[in-house]
């Protein structure tokens, strides 16, 4: 007879459960997996705000850290590792994320903009971080690198350790990877609760059940549900940002910008608005605002077609830096959110994830607690 009650498949023990599979659940998943923790991830629907799909792809340190030290440095050890981490994607799945690393640009269209800028890269530089390079230029140095500048552009800030990848294909290798490395992942089951039980807690999620003595909430938009039982406070809020993609065309921009990159496949990823709202659909007004600035920066990407473009919703924290902590009443539960899911993807795989497991807790993490918004 048909009671209207679910049946709840058991998915037995894991060492840890990871709450979220975008690009910081995946690649801590990865890193958990690849020291031998038996690690579930579970994702929510494919319909789910997502910012791990709609990201520029930028493996950005320049402008991070200006008025914290410990994410400068946090960032900038991340950006170090990138090469090794676009490695081990390709030797455990075959991914290659096209990651490019060589000289990183912020173009300033105006002297209110290249002071503002000048203000900002002035307190990264006075960290004085090992290899760290970031400088203002002016636009007879600039132009000899970009020679097609247009003529409002008056200087840039610049830097030699900034890159780009391919999003997309970050978060498939991380997503491949972890899978590889013996992690096991699950589509489309959102995350309805997480109780403590008897030597750990239960997670429950469409229909399904699992246990483990860890769970790492990386959930994105949805953490501060998830978190608040466990006495963390309210951590994150969307921004939205809208992108555009041109046509493929010959190469036209030597260097990275943190507005215009060109893509291995030769279209230009035209981004990016900072909209305080919660709806992720592209608008008129955002598209006209990113190509007149993007012509204006570079006039010879007028003469291309806009062919798609989309929105999606950062997720920020009250300060713009990252949260990595542990519940502060139930010992094993942990949180993890920042809206650098790309660049810092190698930090997330190797000194989050160890210190999920191993308790080996980085000193950057000082800066990095919930409660310092409760």
């Amino acid at each position: 007879m048909e009671t209207g009650v679910r049946d709840v498949k058991n998915l037995g023990d894991w060492d840890i459960i990871v709450v979220g599979g975008g690009l910081v659940g995946t690649a801590a998943g990865l890193g958990m997996a690849r020291d031998g923790a038996r690690v579930l991830i579970l994702d929510a629907s494919d319909t789910s705000f997502r910012a791990s799909r709609g990201n520029f792809g930028l493996v950005w340190a320049q402008s991070k850290g200006a008025g914290n030290r410990d994410y400068a440095t946090w960032t900038r050890s991340a950006v170090r590792a990138w090469p090794e981490l676009e490695e081990e994607l390709k030797e455990l799945c075959g991914v290659d994320t096209h990651y490019e690393n060589g000289l990183g640009l912020h173009l300033c269209l105006s002297e209110a903009e290249f002071d503002k800028r000048a203000e900002m890269i002035g307190r990264v530089a006075a960290h004085e971080l090992p290899g760290d390079d970031v400088r203002m230029i002016r636009r007879d140095e600039l132009t000899e690198i970009m020679p097609g500048v247009g003529p409002e552009v008056c200087g840039a800030s610049i830097s030699s350790i900034d890159g780009a990848c391919h999003s997309l294909s970050l978060y498939q290798g991380l997503s491949l990877g972890a899978q590889a490395a013996g992690a096991t992942l699950l589509s489309n089951v959102a995350v309805s609760s997480i109780e403590s039980s008897d030597n750990g807690y239960t997670v429950t999620a469409e229909g399904l059940t699992a246990k483990a003595p860890k769970v790492l909430i990386a959930a994105g938009l949805a953490t501060n549900d998830l978190a608040r039982p466990f006495g963390i406070p309210d951590l994150v809020r969307p921004q939205k940002g809208q992108i555009l993609v041109t046509e493929r065309s010959a190469p036209i921009l030597p260097a990275v910008t943190s507005g215009l990159r060109q893509t291995a496949e030769g279209t230009i990823l035209i981004g990016d608005t900072k909209e305080e709202t919660g709806e992720d659909h592209s608008t008129g007004e955002g598209i006209r605002e990113l190509a007149s600035r993007a012509v204006r920066l570079l006039p010879a990407i007028g003469n291309l077609r806009v062919v798609r473009s989309w929105a999606a919703l950062r997720v920020l924290t009250p300060d713009g830096n990252p949260v990595y902590d542990e519940s502060p009443t139930h010992p094993g539960v942990f949180v993890a959110t920042t809206h650098s899911g790309v660049t810092l993807a190698p930090a997330h795989r190797g000194p989050l994830a160890q210190w999920i497991m191993n308790g080996q807790r980085p000193p950057e993490f000082a800066s990095f607690t919930a409660q310092r918004f409760a």
